[in-house]
């Protein structure tokens, strides 16, 4: 069917248009809002600044679409083809993508506020400056998880996104605000997270294992049981963060601000706490062994059963601090 007459029969009330071979059609700014594209072909189709609020576009294929600028708002796209689709500044609220394939998809600057990301191909997707708040990616028992490896969500928003068991290895967030999202068991291995906002965000049991996390704001953040061996931490902000039974181990945390921090049971063997702060941090059972603490500040800190064997202490402030044998400093 031809461009002209899926119009045409639309303005006519025609919606039903499942299965319909459209590929390399010129929709550019049409208006088709609620139609029904079931299983279309819709490859390479120009749909940049149509109207598509709460159309159908399960199981179509719209591998290189363009979509830039097109409105897509409650849309359902469950399992839909979107490989190489360019949705630039796309709008895409609560729009439904359950299992949807877009792979090295254009979404730099597109918003994707509560949307269903669950079981998502991203897999090298551009989702710079995206809005990703409220959208939910957690993994579904049955279903692959939400795959980001190499997507890149630098400045990306995401507050109070939902991406528990997604895999983002080696994405890139760097500058991203993930603050009070949920990240429970996710992978972000090799990640850059260097300058993002994750302030009160949940990390419980994610791999950050070499991860870039430098000037990291993690204010408050739960990364209990996290995995941070050999990740950069440097100049992060930890004020009050939970990192109890967390593998600090080889991390860099040189002047890191860990006022107040949780790091009960924690490994910090060989890390790096040079000029740290550590003022009132609990380290209660805190694996310290060859640990670099100097000049670090642990005025107050407590530090009950700790083992600090083999650490470089030098120029390190311990003063009222609760030390291993549970007496005070002076």
């Amino acid at each position: 069917m031809s461009a002209e007459k899926l119009l045409k029969d639309y303005a006519s009330g025609r919606r039903d248009f499942a299965s319909l071979n459209l590929a390399n059609a010129n929709l550019f700014n049409s208006d088709l809002i609620g139609i029904n594209l079931t299983k279309a072909d819709l490859r390479r189709t120009n749909f940049v600044f149509a109207y598509l609020n709460k159309v159908t576009f399960n199981h179509a294929n719209l591998s290189g679409a363009k979509l830039g600028g097109a409105t897509l708002n409650q849309a359902i796209m469950m399992s839909a083809n979107l490989t190489e689709a360019d949705l630039h500044g796309a709008m895409l609220q609560r729009v439904n993508l359950f299992g949807a394939n877009l792979s090295l998809a254009n979404l730099m600057d597109a918003n994707l506020s509560e949307a269903d990301l669950r079981s998502v191909n991203l897999r090298g997707a551009n989702l710079r400056c995206a809005i990703l708040s409220a959208a939910l990616m957690r993994e579904e028992r049955g279903y692959p998880p939400t795959n980001m490896v190499g997507a890149n969500l630098r400045k990306a928003d995401l507050r109070g996104a939902n991406l528990s068991g997604s895999d983002l290895t080696g994405v890139d967030l760097s500058g991203a605000n993930l603050s009070e999202a949920t990240l429970s068991r996710v992978n972000l291995q090799g990640a850059n997270l260097s300058g993002a906002i994750a302030i009160g965000t949940i990390f419980t049991e994610v791999n950050l294992s070499q991860a870039n996390l430098t000037e990291v704001n993690l204010k408050g953040a739960n990364l209990m049981k996290a995995d941070l061996k050999n990740a950069n931490l440097r100049l992060a902000n930890l004020f009050g963060a939970n990192l109890s039974k967390a593998n600090l181990s080889m991390a860099t945390l040189s002047n890191a601000g860990l006022i107040q921090a949780i790091l009960t049971g924690s490994d910090l063997s060989r890390s790096l706490l040079d000029r740290a702060n550590l003022s009132q941090a609990s380290l209660v059972d805190a694996y310290l062994v060859r640990a670099n603490l100097d000049g670090a500040d642990l005025s107050n800190a407590i530090l009950t059963r700790a083992e600090l064997s083999g650490a470089s202490t030098i120029g390190t402030i311990f003063s009222g601090a609760t030390m291993p044998d549970g007496k005070s400093h002076p």
